[in-house]
């Protein structure tokens, strides 16, 4: 298959959407949508860009939950990525309920299939990447929906309907899972 050199600002290959949810310095619920994590054993990477208001709370308050969403949150997911939590309380504008997580001292997302309760312990930040700040967290919990655990308790991947995100730094668009 012949290639074809392309200059893209970034370039999203179809990676999860994730809600982190977090109270922030005041102690108000927060969530934000991001699409850059990986996970390796009980550590947790998420990248985020320097300014926002949520990586900068994370960094101060360093518990979060990673909730993995449906498809029948992409509304929810649109809205809260496109409204920042310093001017609005998000969960008071969509469809989503926060709960005390089980380990750590932040929300979880009801509604969310899957939620992956984590600890900061150290931000990367350099200066080749300026205006890039990654999370290196631990995981404290994980939890899933019943009903996407086998009989014996393990994960149906048939059964999850999370979003893949996809985009150039030009456009986005999401695909399911189902």
């Amino acid at each position: 298959m012949e290639k074809v050199a392309v200059d893209y600002e970034k370039m999203y290959y179809g990676f999860p959407v994730i809600l982190v949810s977090f109270y922030d310095a005041d102690g108000k619920p927060n969530v934000t949508p991001i699409s850059s994590s990986y996970s390796l054993k009980d550590m947790m990477m998420l990248g985020f860009s320097s300014k926002g208001y949520a990586v900068n709370q994370i960094k101060a308050v360093r518990d979060f939950v990673i909730n993995i969403p449906g498809r029948s949150l992409l509304d929810a997911i649109t809205y809260c990525g496109a409204h920042s939590g310093q001017e609005l309380s998000k969960f008071d504008h969509v469809d989503l309920t926060h709960e005390q997580a089980h380990t750590v001292n932040a929300p979880v997302i009801r509604e969310c299939m899957i939620a992956i309760e984590c600890t900061l312990i150290h931000v990367i930040e350099h200066d080749q990447f300026k205006g890039i700040t990654n999370i290196l967290a631990k995981i404290k919990g994980r939890y899933v929906a019943g009903n996407v655990l086998n009989e014996e308790g393990g994960l149906q991947a048939s059964e999850l309907d999370n979003i893949l995100y996809f985009g150039d730094g030009r456009q986005k668009s999401f695909r399911f899972m189902q």
